[in-house]
């Protein structure tokens, strides 16, 4: 489906949907940022991946939190950690902990990316960037300008609800991948107030695939 008939398709369901111009546009993208600025966010989420090969779709729920500029803390029954140098993916089932640098391509700059996003931070940077008015919030558009993240990623759909916290996101990845993820119960706390550190435990089989 072409991107600007889906975008119809959906504003169709909308009591409201209004497009903002660039300059509302950057307004809003500042607001947002704006109101994170000097904060940890911590939110729970219910996450729906599906892959074009997969019958079903992999469900999971957890915890997330960010801290500007580049820390990330993602709790399933996995860990996902970013401590500003390095992602660490930790699979406790496999005692497997999988490390990548954040300016390498692969997970890294992804999820550095996705972090940034979710913080809406750099936005202009790595997205071009489209917002909505919706009759309950926003939605931001964000289709990645670099090659590295365009060959990983087609487009990021964030929606806000009117107090500016995160509703929901949509990742669609290149080969037709898919993370439908909604989120509830978002706090706003103290920088330093969540422990983004990450130390292997000994147990642990540490392998990291792009080197560093």
């Amino acid at each position: 489906m072409k991107p600007a008939l889906a975008a119809l398709l959906i504003c169709s369901t909308q009591a409201f949907c209004q497009p903002l111009n660039e300059a509302d546009t950057t307004a809003l993208i500042s607001r947002i940022a704006d109101s994170r600025a000097g904060h940890a966010v911590q939110a729970e989420f219910v996450e729906k991946r599906t892959l074009p090969m997969w019958s079903e779709p992999v469900v999971e729920k957890g915890t997330i939190a960010f801290e500007p500029p580049e820390q990330f803390l993602r709790k399933t029954k996995n860990l996902t950690v970013c401590d500003g140098k390095f992602l660490w993916m930790y699979y406790p089932d496999f005692q497997q902990v999988e490390k990548y640098p954040l300016d390498s391509r692969g997970p890294g700059q992804l999820f550095s990316a996705l972090g940034q996003a979710l913080q809406f931070r750099k936005l202009a940077e790595n997205f071009k960037v489209t917002a909505t008015g919706l009759d309950n919030g926003y939605r931001l558009e964000l289709s990645p300008r670099s090659g590295p993240l365009r060959r990983m990623l087609q487009t990021i759909t964030l929606e806000l609800d009117k107090s500016l916290k995160l509703r929901s996101s949509i990742m669609v990845g290149k080969e037709g991948d898919r993370i439908n993820t909604t989120y509830s119960n978002e706090k706003i706390l103290p920088l330093g107030s969540i422990d983004f550190s990450f130390t292997p435990p000994a147990t642990a089989t540490v392998v990291a695939p792009l080197g560093g």
